[in-house]
């Protein structure tokens, strides 16, 4: 799905480079590294905000050099690290922003369109909440809609940018578990930048170590090994 040919990673100056990396569909990668290491620079890179300094990353083994912008929204989908809520916007309305990419010139949606967010909702259990304004919501609840929202854009890549690091520890978890989750039923993959060691080792999930000025995928750690390697 993705793969990563000794990339350097950075501004003007290198910051990190990744070996060779091969990501496959249906697997949820966790992103781990001291803050300021480059973790946000690394996930900007794939999506196309930032330039690839040196080697290549591949998407089904096109480089996504060649992507337009419109090739790359259908493809990547991206979660910030926190969505505050918009007054008067409802869950259903947020959650239809992810189909933007495929709706008309007015943004029209189709029937077919409308049903994806409610299989989204569905698969999230949120469709308790498709009626509610998304700044009426608890924190756990906007970024379950928030990753719905990523869901409803139905790209093989979804990107997630710190998401948990405003949530208590059960909608940690409960994010983490739906993620593992959905990624092997619908065939995703997905890289989750976190701060969460424990629970990343918990749920098995491979890591992307950035350390020393390189990213590694590790497929089994010890909390000792990362934190050895971290500091």
């Amino acid at each position: 799905m993705i793969q990563l040919n000794q990339v350097g990673i950075g501004y003007q100056k290198e910051i990190l480079r990744t070996n060779d990396i091969f990501l496959e569909s249906g697997k949820v990668y966790a992103l781990v590294g001291r803050n300021g290491i480059g973790k946000s620079t690394f996930i900007q890179t794939i999506i196309g905000q930032q330039i690839v300094l040196s080697g290549d990353i591949l998407i089904d083994q096109r480089s996504i050099s060649t992507f337009s912008s419109k090739e790359l929204s259908e493809t990547i989908a991206l979660v910030e690290t926190r969505f505050e809520g918009v007054e008067y916007l409802t869950v259903k309305d947020y959650l239809a922003l992810g189909r933007a990419p495929f709706t008309d010139a007015y943004g029209r949606m189709t029937s077919v369109d409308w049903e994806i967010v409610q299989k989204t909702a569905a698969d999230l259990s949120i469709g308790h909440l498709l009626e509610k304004n998304t700044d009426c919501i608890s924190d756990g609840e906007r970024q379950l809609c928030a990753v719905g929202r990523a869901f409803v854009q139905e790209t093989p890549i979804i990107l997630l940018d710190e998401p948990t690091a405003f949530l208590d520890y059960i909608n940690r978890n409960k994010l983490l578990e739906i993620l593992v989750a959905l990624a092997s039923k619908k065939n995703k993959c997905i890289i989750l930048s976190t701060h969460d060691i424990d629970l990343c080792l918990d749920q098995a999930v491979p890591l992307l170590l950035a350390s020393s000025g390189k990213i590694e995928l590790f497929s089994s750690l010890s909390k000792d090994e990362i934190l050895n390697a971290m500091y």
